[in-house]
């Protein structure tokens, strides 16, 4: 099986939202799900900004 592995890098706190925080669509992977990728794992780091963080996706086809 071919495997890709996709990291983004996200702002987590959005200061226009009430709630203060977001949710993304990320077309960028949705391209490769799409295309029948799927996803395999997902792997959250935070980085040392306090509003970012890393979201790794492992795309399986």
């Amino acid at each position: 099986m071919a495997q890709k592995v996709i990291t983004v890098n996200i702002n987590v706190y959005e200061q226009t939202v009430t709630n203060r925080h977001s949710a993304y669509e990320i077309s960028y992977v949705n391209k490769y799900l799409d295309d029948g990728w799927v996803i395999k794992e997902i792997i959250h780091s935070a980085t040392a900004a306090a509003n970012w963080t890393n979201i790794t996706f492992v795309l399986e086809k």
